[in-house]
């Protein structure tokens, strides 16, 4: 027997062709001492562990590139990232999460961080990106009307050098002349009784006619007026915006006339007009809803008006009554024009005593004298006592948001910072004082037809629903508006100057809750009561209006021209006090006198009601019972949950 030594056993390489995976398990420690069973078992083992990690990570790595380019599809049409920004080469995740964004530059002016963000919400909720591509397809309509125009007007100078170069004129004349004959014949008929005018109108609508189709006015070269409605670029207060947030540029006309480009008489390239538009952004999201903000601004447009002398620009919706009847009663009587009480309630003879908003005594305005205007819609009368009366404070108390919005707006596009420091603008209506966490809340119906009848007593058959808005109403104590409202111009303490109540029936909230004391400490309430007006199914109780009218009846404009006052003839009346006047020197003094001691003791003597309203009271019984004074139980109605009523049931 041979004893074989493992030492002498030479090992037989295998070539290149097989067994290259078992030659390299051959050199791994431990390994080479396993059978080729075993060896084989371990590589597939190894193997199948391959495979399944793999798959694994594909199947990992798959889901999450999935994500990944949903994500970046998302971001790739984020307003907040810029091309710039996404040249340096990170993600977009990854720009967001270290502060990355669009910077709005405003000239010289870099938004701050807030502001930034303000304007890059603008952007997006308003879609100026979407407004800019509609407002140059508008532009591009605009421009072909405009050529249209032109073309048209080209025309008929053309043809009309024609006619004169030529002597066609005289066929014009024939054709006129013939006009003529027909006319003269039609009128010895008349005159011999065989017409009847008819044929005598039509020709005289031939001759018009004709000369509108030579260029209006019987003349050549007038152009046609068929383009006027056309030729105008439509900017509504979403386009004021989004030009804040430098969201849209406007268009401008490379070949006609460039004073026709559109544009924006609000000072947005004054950065501090521009900053006040990002914050009052910041403010209406806080407190109004996206859709009522978004269909509030689709409507407003801007508008050149007066304000008593006052050159303004005012926002408000196209073909709105209340804004007309408002800025018709503001400049009554100014440079010939006629006098307003109310919206379109014309002056009647004998009211031209009635305190007015351009001439309050001086005592009651100026600084540190407080001008609360409750019901204020889109602050018109809260810029004309910025204008005529500086450096008195005024709250504007609005409880409709779409005109709180367009006040705002009004405010910032019209007042200096300086005139605007002194005017507040509060978001609210005015309720009771019985609600011990002063909050509480109404429906209202806000019509863009309409901006100074915000209420819950319109009659449900007139709700526009495709451009009415119906609200849900914040209501608070007077006290606790003024607190918010006033925290550092004035004293603590100082008493209501003057109290403008035009807030279609909330009086009958307001008067019954306040105390005395504070009460009589009012120097002039100015407005309205609205018993008459209001439905019978929505009156507040007999005894609230009683306690209301009793209260501001002893107020001249009340006593002289609200019917309701008539229920307390005996009820004593403060005296009309003399008006307001300016003097060079830029100080307020009386129209009327020079002095308190001018006054005479028949302008002071105390006069009730019966004294002051004289024939207005005629037929006040019967006024009485046909609205139903006495006979209101309670506040079901008053305080019913409902934007409007039923049916009209007076």
């Amino acid at each position: 027997m041979v004893a074989i030594s493992r030492s002498n056993v030479r090992r037989v390489r295998r070539g290149n062709g097989g067994g290259g995976v078992l030659d390299m398990l051959d050199n791994i420690p431990y390994v080479s001492q396993l059978s080729s069973a075993d060896r084989l078992l371990l590589l597939c083992g190894v193997a199948l562990l391959g495979t399944v990690t793999f798959a694994s990570v594909f199947l990992v790595s798959g889901i999450m590139t999935g994500s990944s380019s949903s994500t970046e599809n998302n971001l790739a049409n984020d307003p907040r990232l810029s091309p710039e920004l996404r040249k340096m080469g990170l993600s977009d995740q990854a720009l967001l999460r270290r502060g990355g964004g669009k910077r709005i530059v405003v000239g010289p002016h870099k938004l701050d961080s807030e502001e930034n963000a303000v304007a890059l919400d603008i952007i997006q909720i308003l879609d100026c990106d979407a407004l800019q591509d509609e407002m140059e397809r508008e532009w591009n309509a605009v421009l072909d009307a405009k050529k249209l125009a032109k073309e048209d007007s080209e025309r008929w100078q053309k043809e009309e050098e024609q006619w004169n170069n030529n002597g066609n004129n005289r066929r014009l004349q024939m054709e006129l002349d013939s006009v003529q004959d027909a006319v003269e014949f039609d009128m010895g008929q008349q005159e011999n009784g065989n017409g009847d005018g008819r044929d005598f109108m039509m020709d005289e609508m031939m001759v018009d006619d004709f000369g509108d189709m030579m260029g209006g006015g019987g003349e050549f070269g007038g152009g046609s007026d068929y383009f006027d409605n056309k030729t105008q670029l439509k900017l509504t207060a979403r386009h004021l915006f989004c030009l804040a947030a430098e969201g849209i540029t406007l268009p401008k006309s490379t070949t006609l006339d460039e004073s026709d480009d559109p544009s924006i008489h609000c000072d947005i390239d004054n950065f501090e007009t521009r900053e006040s538009l990002l914050n009052l952004w910041s403010s209406a999201r806080a407190q109004i809803s996206e859709d009522i903000i978004k269909k509030t601004l689709g409507l407003v447009t801007e508008h050149k008006e007066t304000l008593r002398g006052h050159d303004v620009h005012v926002w408000y919706p196209n073909k709105d009554q209340g804004s007309e009847g408002m800025l018709r009663v503001l400049n009554s009587a100014f440079e010939g024009s006629l006098t307003y009480n109310f919206d379109s309630e014309q002056a009647e003879d004998g009211q031209d005593d009635l305190y007015r908003f351009w001439d309050i005594p001086s005592q009651f305005v100026g600084e540190n004298k407080l001008f609360v205007d409750v019901g204020s819609a889109l602050g018109f009368t809260s810029m004309l006592m910025a204008y005529e009366y500086p450096r008195t404070t005024v709250v504007s108390i609005e409880p409709a948001s779409p005109s709180w919005l367009i006040q705002n707006i009004n405010f910032r596009c019209n007042l200096s910072e300086e005139q605007r420091s002194y005017v507040h603008p509060i978001l609210a209506g005015v309720g009771t004082k019985h609600h011990d966490d002063n909050d509480s809340f109404t429906k209202f119906v806000w019509k863009p037809s309409m901006t100074t009848a915000s209420r819950n007593w319109n009659i449900e058959r007139d709700f526009d629903f495709g451009q009415d808005i119906e609200l849900t109403v914040h209501l608070r104590t007077l006290r606790a508006i003024l607190a918010e409202a006033t925290p550092e111009d004035l004293p603590l303490g100082t008493p209501i100057s003057v109290l403008n109540l035009d807030c279609e029936g909330c009086e009958y909230n307001l008067i019954p809750s306040m105390h005395e004391t504070s009460f009589k400490s009012i120097g002039l309430i100015l407005g309205r009561t609205n018993w008459g007006f209001i439905p019978t199914s929505k009156k507040p109780s007999s005894e609230r209006a009683e306690d209301t009218h009793k209260r501001v009846c002893t107020h001249y404009n009340f006593a002289r021209r609200c019917k309701e006052c008539c229920d307390f003839p005996t009820l004593p009346v403060r005296p009309r006090l003399p008006s307001t006047t300016v003097v060079e020197n830029g100080e307020f003094g009386d129209a009327d006198v020079e002095d308190e001691a001018n006054i005479s003791s028949s302008a002071l003597e105390s006069k009730t009601v019966a004294d002051v309203a004289g024939s207005m009271c005629d037929g006040f019984d019967a006024w009485a019972e046909e609205n139903q004074l006495h006979d209101v139980p309670d506040d079901y109605g008053w305080n019913e949950m409902s934007a409007y009523v039923k049916m009209d049931s007076r």
